[in-house]
């Protein structure tokens, strides 16, 4: 017989020690001089301040 399992039972599966966050941001293009707009998804830690995570991980993506 099949175990039954609730969906509370399967949320609580693990606590999470940092949220998803999708950051959209646009960068213009050297070739065509045409603007694009990039999608990251980036992990904040918790305890993190997220405008710095997110600014760093702005400032990766264009190296």
């Amino acid at each position: 017989m099949a175990k039954k399992q609730t969906f509370g039972d399967k949320a609580k599966k693990g606590t999470a020690d940092f949220k998803m966050a999708k950051l959209i941001f646009s960068v213009k293009s050297e070739k065509t001089n045409a603007w694009k707009f990039v999608e990251k998804n980036v992990r904040i830690p918790n305890g993190e301040n997220d405008q710095e995570v997110l600014n760093k991980a702005i400032a990766t993506q264009g190296k």
